[in-house]
């Protein structure tokens, strides 16, 4: 809603009117019974004094900019129309329906009541209970007859909580006589409606940047907006819910009635607020809530959660998941309630981890626990459940190696946290090169321990050098670091050059040469051995020759 504020030539002393806007500064007085029609700017410093009855026309604003003020001393203002229509809050427990008070005094022949319900809806599904007899309710009217002498009734209404019933704000009482009485606004003109919220659109805007002040004031029709503050004494219809900042301080000592929602100030966590005096209608329409946006914030973007005891009433929320940067956006949140009978309400909700992976858990328990909401418009999710890693040491094993050969590294690890992590280190020289580690170390760390994982490291070039090692970081963080692991330094290793052979042969000639010499030694053997054998073999046949010979 809003109007185009058009210039006018009106002073500050009086309402604008035609759709004009005037600004006020310094300090007026307004004591005539006037109309306004346009935008009112209250100036920082300005002070406005209402002492009269304002009718105030539909699309104005009032605007009271920080540092000014707005003082309804005995004032009014009063939306031109409050054609209003009304309707139920869905609850069929006696002592919590919605329901109107008919006063009977002035029935002396007897009486019909007409209910209409608002154009375009019908009264289909719903009820009409007196003294506990409930009869169904069809079409667009109702009709109630009561005889001469009937005492004062409450008519309750029940029926299907999934269908909206809207009553019109004009109730028709047809007397036996002929007479008929219209009760326009019947739910603000003295009879007693309990248990209804206006389903029609606010009038006319104030926004209140600086102070409203109000002694025995009135305000129908407004939607009020404060961001500064607002203390009044008086009357509120139509008027409600206030919708207060968290830098709003809210003083009332109020009438309210008439309410758009089931509360009548809708407040933020760190709003000030004093009700003390203030009384309003029925069971189901509150003092009011306080209410929050929220937001969680995580150091991974794959968590799905839920929220438990959410809200009012409170329930379980469905699984929502986080975006990219880790960020998961709650549900409107009412985290507290100042109800009609004056005990207050407060929300105890928890975070339910249905999901939460990374690299470094993807095969191991997911992360996250059970944790208690804060209330607060940001929070950043912690947990007892989460690893956090430091890297304690990496040590060599010996303080100098040559070039030509690996040197044995150790890393120690400690897991502070309480989740499990599997991890792989990556390693990088001074210079940001990539450190010839054999790949990437790979440990699995629980949480709350401490644990070491080998490597070999191979230099190339002489020096004295350390790396660089740190844990590889899981894609899914959006928090650079929150997870620790961050790298490290060795110990210093001093690299030698290699070791240059002798001249001469070498070590493989040598062995080539003596390898030679075995098997000549061998062949040389396997001569020998076999000419013996064969000269032995020789021997017995001359010995055998001549001993036949001489037997001859």
């Amino acid at each position: 809603m809003g109007i185009s504020p058009i210039l006018s030539s009106v002073s500050a002393s009086e309402p604008p009117d035609g759709g004009a806007s005037i600004t006020i500064s310094g300090e007026h007085t307004w004591s005539q019974d006037d109309d306004l029609n346009g935008t009112v700017i209250v100036s920082p410093g300005a002070i406005l004094t209402i002492q009269s009855e304002l009718t105030v026309s539909e699309g104005s604003q009032i605007i009271i900019e920080e540092g000014g003020t707005i003082n309804l001393d005995d004032g009014k203002l009063i939306a031109e129309s409050k054609d209003a229509a009304y309707t139920w809050m869905r609850n069929n427990d006696a002592g919590s329906r919605s329901r109107i008070f008919i006063d009977n005094s002035t029935i002396e022949d007897g009486a019909t009541l007409t209910i209409n319900a608002i154009e375009g809806t019908i009264l289909d599904g719903f009820n009409a209970v007196i003294d506990d007899v409930s009869t169904p309710m069809i079409g667009t009217q109702h009709n109630i007859s009561f005889e001469s002498g009937s005492d004062d009734t409450w008519i309750e209404f029940t029926g299907i909580q999934s269908l909206n019933l809207i009553l019109d704000s004009t109730l028709i009482i047809e007397y036996e006589d002929g007479t008929t009485l219209n009760l326009e606004n019947w739910n603000d003109a003295g009879l007693g409606g309990e248990n209804w919220m206006l389903a029609s659109e606010s009038k006319f805007e104030m926004n209140i940047l600086g102070e409203l002040l109000g002694t025995n004031a009135s305000i129908i029709g407004a939607e009020i907006i404060v961001d500064g503050t607002m203390n009044l004494n008086g009357i509120l219809s139509q008027s409600t819910p206030i919708i207060a900042s968290n830098d709003a301080q809210i003083h009332l000592e109020a009438n309210m009635r008439e309410s758009r929602d089931d509360h009548h100030v809708t407040a933020g966590i760190d709003t000030t607020l004093d009700l003390q005096g203030s009384t309003v209608r029925g069971t189901l329409v509150d003092f009011w809530e306080r209410q929050l946006e929220q937001q969680i914030q995580f150091r991974a973007n794959e968590v799905i959660a839920s929220m438990t005891g959410f809200g009012y009433p409170p329930q379980t929320t469905n699984p929502i998941p986080v975006d990219a940067n880790g960020i998961m956006t709650l549900p409107k949140r009412t985290v507290e309630i100042g109800f009609s009978d004056g005990s207050i309400w407060n929300e105890q909700a928890t975070i339910v981890i249905n999901s939460y992976k990374t690299a470094w858990n993807a095969q191991l328990s997911p992360y996250g626990s059970n944790e208690p909401l804060p209330i607060e418009s940001l929070t950043n999710y912690t947990s007892s459940n989460l690893p956090i890693l430091s890297i304690d040491s990496i040590t060599p094993e010996q303080e100098t190696n040559s070039i030509d050969s690996r040197i044995k590294m150790n890393a120690t690890i400690t897991n502070s946290g309480g989740g499990d992590a599997r991890i792989a280190l990556e390693c990088f020289l001074g210079n940001g090169s990539v450190a010839d580690v054999g790949g990437y170390p790979i440990l699995e760390i629980p949480g709350g321990e401490t644990r070491s994982v080998e490597f070999n490291w191979n230099m190339f070039e002489p020096g004295n050098t350390t790396i660089n090692c740190g844990v590889i970081q899981p894609s899914q963080l959006v928090i650079a670091g929150s997870y620790g692991g961050n790298p490290v330094d060795s110990e210093v290793v001093m690299w030698t050059a290699a070791i240059q052979q002798e001249s001469g042969l070498g070590v493989l000639p040598i062995i080539v040469v003596v390898f030679i010499l075995l098997v000549g030694l061998g062949i040389w053997i396997l001569q020998v051995s076999v000419s013996s054998e064969r000269e032995r073999e020789e021997q017995k046949l001359r010995e055998l020759d001549e001993d036949e010979y001489v037997s001859k």
